[in-house]
C-alpha cells in the first residue's frame, strides 16, 4: 500500500504541484520546457496522496494555469468553451484510476503491471471526456460528424499515452526509492 506520513505528503502536493506549473506551459505552446505532466500528476495524486479533497485542488491549479496563460500571456483561449467542464470528469477519472491499487500493491513484476495499466486505462478515460468536451463545447458538433472528429483526435492518444505512461513510471519509481532508502512510505499487501 502506498501510505506517506504527512510531511512526505506534503512534500509530494508540494513536487506535483510545481510539476504542473512548469510543464503546463507547454500544453500552450509556449517554449518546449517539457511536455505537460498534468496527466501524469493527477494520476501519481491520486495513487499518492491519501485525502481526495486534493483532487479540487490540482483541478483549481490547472484552471488557474490556463487562465493564466491566457491573460498574462495571451494564450488562445479556443479551448476554453463550455466543454471545459468536462475536464473535471477526464482528471477524475486520471486520479481515481489508481486509487483501488492502495490497497493491495506489491512492489513487483505484476503490481507495476497493474499501475501501467490503471494509468492506460485513466488516460483513456480522460481523452474521452475531454475530446467530447471539445468536441460538443468547441462547436464541432455542427460542423463536423463525430467519426470524422473522433478519427482526427485519436492520433493523439499515442502521444497522451507515451507521455502520461513515462512521467508516471518516472513517479513511481521515485516513490519506490524514496521508499527503499528513507523507509517513509511502506509497501505492503493485505
Amino acid at each position: 500500500m502506498f501510505v506517506l506520513d504527512s510531511r512526505k505528503e506534503r512534500l509530494v502536493i508540494l513536487l506535483l504541484t510545481v510539476a504542473m506549473a512548469a510543464t503546463r506551459i507547454e500544453h500552450f505552446g509556449i517554449n518546449r520546457i517539457a511536455p505537460d505532466a498534468s496527466t501524469a500528476i493527477f494520476f501519481l495524486a491520486g495513487l499518492l496522496i491519501g485525502n481526495p479533497l486534493w483532487l479540487v485542488v490540482f483541478l483549481a491549479e490547472a484552471l488557474a494555469l490556463d487562465v493564466t496563460a491566457i491573460q498574462a500571456v495571451g494564450v488562445s483561449a479556443a479551448c476554453i468553451t463550455f466543454g471545459y467542464c468536462m475536464m473535471i470528469p477526464a482528471y477524475a477519472a486520471l486520479w481515481y484510476a489508481p486509487r483501488a491499487l492502495r490497497a493491495d500493491f506489491s512492489p513487483s513484476l505484476f503490481g507495476f503491471a497493474k499501475l501501467a495499466l490503471a494509468c492506460a486505462a485513466g488516460l483513456a478515460a480522460f481523452f474521452v471526456f475531454s475530446n467530447i468536451g471539445y468536441y460538443f463545447g468547441g462547436g464541432y458538433s455542427a460542423s463536423l460528424g463525430f467519426a470524422e472528429y473522433a478519427r482526427r483526435v485519436s492520433r493523439y492518444f499515442p502521444y497522451y499515452l507515451e507521455v502520461t505512461l513515462l512521467y508516471s513510471a518516472a513517479g513511481v519509481v521515485i516513490a519506490a526509492a524514496a521508499a527503499y532508502f528513507a523507509g517513509h512510505l511502506r509497501f505492503a499487501s493485505r
